[in-house]
């Protein structure tokens, strides 16, 4: 209690305040600071933007690519353990549906160090390429797996996209009609791509064969073959090769399936006639040739043709050695010594005039023959050694030369200008009409079987036969 003698008490300013106003400050204070309690737990300051964090995506293929990325265990042969499946067919899940190329990697890499021999992980690394765009490494991948295991589905039928993602067709087809019989796929991707793969190969072969590599021709020649054999590509084809290996009765039987295609192609049919007479049928070449002549009497290649014909028909009653002989590719001295004594009726109903020995044909099968043509002085044999040499290689103007002194020998020089052992044998034989034009002389070249018979026809004509 102040006392009576302090002096009087005297209230501070904030004292003279109002009881009221002191109430209304507390309260609105306590309103804002509750106010600002709530603003601050309901909008907190934003972080500071660091790097996003994403998860896998699924892979950007294109929609037709995803059928052809299947269980890689599809058509795999061998046992797989089933843990080691479980493991390839989620990695491989994983790898379609959320991105994960490094599982996948993970998987495949951890598998093959298990078992290097283990396919279906090489099919995982090869898809997890093709989903990257690297058609070149996956051919490289699955192309001995397909050669090792020519029905492993899910191997063969990546392959043959990524070979015709990669622009190679044919591959493609390949790969494809391997599992055709496994997967419905890869039999409908085989009738797409068939026309075309067998386009492809035809060019292929065409090629080889311009470039003389005989061996790659007929390597292209037997995939048509396996692909389409009954198919005129293929027929074509294989008359090129038979044509480039020179081998008469391959072309034949091509000539004959195609002319039996085409039966309006004369040409066609003339070949045809050729080779019947040459290596396969001399009655049913004889045949064409004169049913060609009958419906053109007037074409003088065709009356010509029809004289080839049946001497060749002639020919084809003879021994079947003489017969052998004509259809050799190239023909020895012997050879031609034979052909002589068969074909030229005055040679052999001639009696010699001479008695000359040649000591090296006294064993051979056709010593007769051989020794005739010796004798009658048409052939030569050396004066010193007394030999023949009867396996010695025929050349054209050497034959043509023969036939020379054959035509002076039976009377029919006069073509020669009395001297068929001088001038230009070329010359010489085209004036007598043995040849048909000089370039067919290639005085050098090897004689054969089909060109010393059309010689020895055209002289039958001078000499008096047909």
């Amino acid at each position: 209690m102040p006392s009576l003698l302090s002096p009087p008490h005297r209230p501070r300013p904030e004292d003279r305040r109002p009881a009221g106003r002191r109430i209304v400050s507390a309260t609105i204070l306590g309103v804002l600071l509750a106010a600002g309690l709530a603003c601050t737990s309901a909008q907190p300051p934003a972080p500071v933007p660091g790097p996003v964090q994403r998860g896998p995506e699924p892979l950007a293929l294109e929609p037709a690519d995803r059928p052809y990325l299947i269980d890689p265990l599809e058509g795999y042969t061998r046992p797989a353990d089933p843990q080691l499946a479980v493991r390839l067919r989620k990695a491989r899940r994983d790898l379609l549906e959320a991105g994960d190329t490094a599982g996948a990697v993970r998987t495949a890499t951890e598998l093959l160090q298990a078992d290097p021999g283990f396919a279906p992980a090489q099919v995982l690394f090869a898809q997890v390429d093709f989903a990257a765009g690297e058609n070149t490494r996956v051919v490289s991948r699955l192309l001995p797996l397909g050669d090792e295991t020519p029905t492993y589905t899910a191997s063969q039928l990546l392959l043959g996209r990524a070979a015709e993602k990669g622009g190679d067709v044919a591959l493609a087809y390949s790969a494809f009609r391997a599992v055709a019989a496994r997967s419905p796929l890869a039999f409908k991707r085989t009738g797409e791509l068939h026309p075309r793969a067998m386009e492809i190969v035809s060019h292929r072969l065409d090629e080889a064969v311009r470039n003389q590599m005989t061996d790659e021709a007929v390597k292209q020649l037997q995939l048509l073959q396996s692909w389409g054999p009954s198919e005129t590509i293929t027929l074509e084809a294989g008359r090129k090769v038979a044509i480039a290996r020179a081998d008469r009765p391959a072309e034949l039987e091509a000539v004959k399936e195609l002319s039996g295609r085409r039966p309006d192609d004369r040409d066609l049919l003339r070949r045809r006639a050729q080779l019947e007479l040459e290596v396969g049928d001399p009655g049913s070449g004889l045949k064409i040739v004169q049913d060609l002549a009958a419906r053109d009497p007037k074409d003088p290649a065709l009356a010509q043709e029809l004289e080839a014909a049946k001497f060749r028909w002639r020919l084809s009653q003879l021994p079947r050695d003489v017969q052998d002989v004509a259809a050799k590719p190239e023909l020895t001295k012997g050879d031609l010594a034979v052909l002589l004594y068969w074909l030229v009726p005055q040679v052999r109903n001639s009696l010699p005039t001479a008695g000359r020995i040649a000591t090296d044909v006294l064993d051979n099968s056709h010593r007769d023959e051989i020794v005739r043509v010796v004798n009658l002085g048409l052939m030569e044999v050396d004066p010193t050694l007394h030999r023949f040499f009867p396996g010695s290689p025929m050349r054209r103007g050497s034959a043509l030369r023969v036939v020379l002194r054959t035509l002076a020998r039976f009377g029919a020089a006069s073509c020669a200008g009395g001297n068929p052992n001088g001038g230009d044998v070329c010359g010489v034989s085209l004036a007598c009409g043995l040849l048909a034009s000089a370039e067919d002389c290639q005085a050098t070249t090897p004689l054969s079987g089909a060109g010393s018979v059309e010689i020895l026809r055209r002289s039958q004509k001078l000499l008096g036969g047909s």
